[in-house]
């Protein structure tokens, strides 16, 4: 089961494509939002985003 906190941290990544603003509209840590996406990754066994140097962008499975 996704916890709701993960499910926040993924979504306001997926909108603003950035972790630190994620986490700066969150009022969370980038570190805490990059681990609760990446335990949603684990827990769905699939990668949700391409991480490219400072830019983030959806993988096939973070759009669907």
């Amino acid at each position: 089961m996704m916890e709701m906190r993960s499910l926040r941290c993924f979504v306001s990544v997926a909108e603003m494509l950035s972790f630190s603003a994620a986490a700066e509209k969150l009022g969370i840590s980038q570190s805490a939002v990059s681990r609760q996406v990446q335990l949603m990754e684990q827990r769905l066994g699939v990668r949700l985003f391409d991480r490219v140097g400072r830019k983030v962008f959806l993988t096939p499975a973070g759009r669907d």
